[in-house]
């Protein structure tokens, strides 16, 4: 029984060296992602908007991950992770994806490690470690937060190879259980690790040699005792399928597909892998799903994977490393190949995090066998390196299309066929951008592709009603709400839309559901807020304000405390539906007089104003100056800013020429005569960078 050769402490020293300098290179390579944003596809569920993890690491934090499951998953190590980010880092992006990049630095070094010890070659080792560090197809893993399943559970995988390592060299029962303790906690990052016992068993054959050849005769009695060993392993595994098929309740896209359909998929998927980790070109965040056996290429696929498995079997003494990382490769793809993992894409790049090394392994000895044959040592030495820095240029051209969910999905879009989840995904970008128009269009383009998805029937009708185009909102809206499985969008749009109407009692219901299956959703705790207190629900309308300020550290107690949120909504590019709330606080409140002027001056300054609301803020306006009786500067500046915004140019340079006789200080006097100058050419208030000239507008 052969072990891993044992290594000197000389030697240790190069090892730890280059196992640095792996690190170093790669944290360097990646370090731009540290400042990227949160992406709007898992970032935000997981993460963002996450209630477990925005109060940080704490006892009842840990004990929710470790009880509850989020997002059909139990990994409670995973939510840990997160946790630990929020105290060490705070709340925002930056510090997740900075434990992303050291995770995966961690990780290069520690693949280094494990392999110099499993196999005794330092170079080889090092080659396959940075192959599989600086891959372009390794972006996805790193730079998205979501994705912290493959670094995390990446680095237990590595962990437990090198427990077992040493466990070949001197087996006993207290390293095994160290592998088991690893295998677990990897398990609770992500479940990919259900594919640890089968690797070993691998790794026994090559590098470790620990039995001879299976196809010999006998051969089963040096195997069988490795086998046994694993058994409580594969147990863990099986657990962890069956957990894993337990939490997934909800229903999967494909999962209708009969079982020989799921056959005829995956052998071209793993074709596909094969492809983009040989030639990683065009890589996206999503890739469009392709549900139909093509048998003709599911057959030509099957045989291909066939024959490169029987030419590696029958080459497996002269090349055992290439039998073994081709093994490697295709076991630990098996959860996640299509046809039996099924969901949004056909396939994805973070899929071949831990089965590339495999693939990088036969490579790299199998390119070193070479040259050492050929005697072309110093060509094999030029190509690993060419070749490294290939990769590494790649990754650093792919990183920037990861800075934000625009880049990202932009960059989707821009690989034909159109992807509906990057259409919607982009316009939701579009959408927090304030750029409403380009996201509607966006959204429209989803439903031409998918007419009944209720999320984005949703997104279109809360544009809608956001820009005050109250009817169409309603014709999108009113088919899908009532809908069993209408989206929580689409019902807290409804809801909007019931209250831009004044029938705020009506839509306390709608936002009651789309609160119970979204109770993170803050902006529609908001506008559930305003319902209640418009509906006169005051012990509901408190209870909610509770709840608003156990999460902002600031409760909305009244009615008038909702203007920040509908000011937010305002400058977003939601006019119409702000204004209805500032037009209905300002009726609660007639005789607050900074009220009606602010509120007069936000809407008489804006060019994107429309027309009624600046009618009305006229209206607003000249209510504030007979409450003053006309002695007020800064409010006659506010009405003749609200008149200009209507047209009328004439009234707006006579309200300017009275703010400007009561007006005593001089910097505010030359604001308004500037804005007195605009009027007089016909001109809005916004031409003179208007400002408010008092302090009642302040």
């Amino acid at each position: 029984m052969n072990g891993p050769a044992p290594i000197s402490l000389w030697m240790r020293h190069r090892d730890w060296g280059l196992a640095l300098a792996l690190v170093a290179l790669t944290a360097a390579l990646f370090w731009p992602a540290r400042g990227f944003a949160y992406l709007n596809l898992d970032d935000d569920v997981y993460v963002r908007d996450n209630p477990l993890v925005a109060g940080g690491l704490n006892p009842e934090a840990v004990r929710q991950a470790f009880t509850t499951v989020h997002e059909n998953w139990w990994l409670p190590l995973l939510w840990i992770s997160y946790l630990a980010d929020v105290v060490l880092f705070g709340r925002g992006p930056q510090g997740h994806h900075l434990m992303n990049v050291l995770l995966h630095a961690a990780n290069a070094g520690l693949l280094f490690w494990t392999l110099r010890r499993l196999t005794g070659s330092r170079w080889r080792s090092f080659f396959v470690a940075a192959l599989f560090a600086w891959h372009p197809l390794r972006v996805e893993s790193v730079a998205w937060i979501a994705a912290r399943k493959d670094v995390l559970s990446g680095l237990f995988f590595l962990l437990a190879l090198g427990v077992y390592a040493r466990q070949a060299q001197r087996p006993s029962a207290g390293r095994l259980a160290a592998v088991g303790a690893l295998m677990l906690g990897g398990l609770m990052a992500k479940a990919i690790l259900v594919v640890l016992p089968p690797i070993l068993l691998v790794l026994d054959g090559w590098p470790l040699r620990r039995a001879g050849d299976p196809r010999e005769n006998g051969a089963w009695r040096a195997w069988r005792p490795l086998l046994a060993e694993k058994l409580p392993l594969f147990g863990v595994a099986a657990v962890f399928s069956l957990l894993n098929l337990g939490t997934h309740r909800v229903d999967v896209a494909g999962a209708y597909l009969s079982w020989p359909v799921r056959l005829g998929l995956i052998a071209p998927n793993y074709a596909t892998y094969l492809g983009k980790i040989f030639w990683p070109a065009n890589l996206s965040i999503l890739y469009p799903e392709n549900d139909v056996a093509n048998w003709p290429v599911a057959l030509a696929a099957l045989v291909g994977l066939a024959a490169v498995t029987g030419a590696l079997v029958r080459w497996r003494r002269q090349a055992p490393y290439a039998l073994a990382g081709w093994l490697w490769f295709l076991v630990a793809l098996v959860p996640v190949i299509r046809g039996v993992r099924l969901g949004l894409a056909g396939h994805a790049n973070r899929f071949v995090y831990l089965p590339s090394i495999g693939l990088a392994i036969a490579v790299v000895w199998g390119v070193a066998a070479l040259a050492e044959r050929g005697r072309w040592r110093r060509g094999a030495i030029a190509l690993g390196v060419g070749t490294l820095a290939l990769l590494a240029w790649g990754t650093a051209r792919e990183l920037p299309h990861w800075r934000n969910s625009g880049t990202v999905f932009g960059r989707a879009l821009e690989l034909p066929p159109a992807h509906p989840a990057a259409l919607l995904n982009y316009g939701v970008f579009r959408f927090s951008e304030g750029e409403l128009d380009e996201a509607e269009r966006c959204f429209l383009d989803v439903l031409a592709l998918m007419p009944d998805d209720s999320q984005t029937l949703g997104n279109v009708g809360q544009i809608r009603v956001l820009q005050g185009r109250a009817a169409e909102a309603r014709a999108i809206l009113a088919p899908a709400v009532g809908r069993p499985d209408a989206h929580w969008l689409t019902t807290g749009s409804w809801g909007m839309l019931l209250l831009q109407e004044g029938r705020a009692a009506e839509a306390l219901p709608y936002f009651r559901k789309t609160l119970a299956q979204r109770p993170q959703e803050l902006g529609m705790r908001m506008e559930w807020l305003r319902a209640c207190w418009e509906a006169g629900a005051e012990a509901e309308a408190r209870r909610q304000a509770a709840l608003v300020g156990g999460r902002t550290g600031v409760a909305p107690a009244a009615y008038a405390a909702l203007f920040s949120h509908y000011l937010q909504w305002w400058r977003f590019g939601g006019r119409a539906y702000a204004w209805g709330y500032f037009r209905r606080l300002a009726e609660r409140n007639p005789d607050d007089v900074a009220l009606l002027n602010n509120v007069a001056w936000l809407a008489a300054t804006d060019p994107e104003t429309p027309p009624d609301v600046a009618a009305q803020a006229v209206a607003l306006a000249e209510r504030a100056v007979a409450a003053t009786q006309g002695r007020d500067a800064s409010i006659l500046d506010t009405l003749g800013a609200a008149r200009a915004a209507t047209g009328d140019f004439i009234g707006a340079a006579a309200a300017a020429e009275q703010a400007l006789a009561l007006e005593t200080d001089a910097a505010a006097a030359e604001k308004i005569r500037a804005r007195w100058r605009t009027y007089r050419e016909r001109l809005p208030a916004g031409a003179a960078a208007a400002q408010p000239g008092g302090r009642a507008a302040e």
